[in-house]
């Protein structure tokens, strides 16, 4: 039986042939100016939730209502803001690696519209926007960043240039 193993000039050629077969030539770069100002605000938006949530957790500020500390509510904005901070991050990597930006985005967009559903129709009894001014002013622009992450989907870029 004759061997038929490769060379290793052969396997150098095989690699050579493929390098520039999956050159990515979108990077992040390459987005608009559009994509890059909404992931900017996106990234301000999620930031400022999480800052403001480990603030009022930590009792750094002021609870107008002392409800607003109690273990449910706790257990509810910490979920949430779990969740916000591992798809923000996501979102970053895939907008930047160009890998699955867009899957990523459709999660976050129903978790979003999910949790402003939890928040209008199941705790609109318990919450009260006068009691709680600091996620009342994220629940109120909601609806702002779900339609930022809308436009963000559209204004990507995720085909590759040809030459």
């Amino acid at each position: 039986m004759v061997e038929k193993k490769l060379n290793d000039t052969e396997i150098a050629a095989i690699f050579d042939a493929f390098v520039e077969s999956r050159e990515v030539k979108v990077s992040p770069n390459n987005q608009s100016r559009t994509f890059k100002i909404l992931i900017v605000f996106a990234n301000v938006y999620v930031l400022g939730f999480l800052l403001v949530y480990y603030f009022l957790k930590n009792n750094l500020l002021d609870a107008v209502d002392s409800n607003l500390m109690t273990e449910e509510y706790l257990i509810l904005f910490d979920g949430r803001a779990q969740i916000m901070f591992w798809l923000l991050i996501l979102l970053n990597m895939g907008a930047y690696f160009n890998f699955a930006f867009k899957a990523l985005l459709l999660i976050a967009l129903v978790y979003l519209i999910s949790g402003t559903v939890d928040t209008l129709v199941l705790l609109s009894g318990l919450f009260s926007f006068a009691d709680r001014p600091y996620f009342s002013i994220f629940i109120l622009s909601r609806p702002l960043f779900i339609m930022t992450l809308i436009w963000m989907g559209l204004a990507f870029k995720d085909k590759l240039e040809d030459h």
